[in-house]
């Protein structure tokens, strides 16, 4: 497993990655929409992460092939009162699902970058709250959790340390 931060040469796949994890994601966020000029899910700050210190985008690759991103925020991206690190978004292509790799993703990212972290879900994403929560209790990881509205939508964070 390797967790490798995202160059400029590598945009384009996570690109198309970002459409397949906003693909999913529309299930439970019906603000999610197409853009009807190209009928991809666009996210439409990615630049951003190519640009602004304390936005870093990272390919998870298992035996080097690609199989899914993770998007963390620091520095003025997080809460720094609660968190060192937002993990922004994490995603593994379905195909890599249910097999021990996410988990063994997470354990590789936490080794790299120790520190308070805050994740968050949507509410009605229940796949995804039970994957963080499985990850915390498979690691040990002790987490207080939080519910908030964002962009209208009720989320539930937790923040935890590792």
């Amino acid at each position: 497993m390797q967790i490798t931060k995202v160059e400029q040469s590598g945009k384009d796949i996570l690109k198309q990655l970002m459409t397949l994890f906003l693909h999913d994601l529309s299930e439970f966020n019906s603000d999610l929409e197409i853009n009807q000029s190209n009928g991809l899910f666009e996210f439409d700050v990615l630049e951003w992460f190519f640009e602004k210190e304390g936005l870093t985008p990272y390919f998870i690759k298992a035996e080097d092939k690609v199989i899914g991103f993770i998007l963390l925020q620091s520095g003025p991206f997080s809460n720094q009162e609660y968190a060192d690190y937002v993990l922004n978004s994490f995603f593994i292509l379905k195909k890599y699902r249910r097999k021990g790799l996410g988990r063994e993703a997470c354990k590789e990212f936490f080794n790299q970058y120790p520190g308070r972290y805050a994740i968050s879900q949507i509410l009605t994403n229940t796949p995804a709250i039970h994957f963080w929560k499985s990850i915390y209790k498979s690691f040990n990881i002790e987490f207080y959790e939080k519910e908030e509205l964002e962009d209208g939508h009720e989320v539930i964070y937790q923040y935890f340390k590792v």
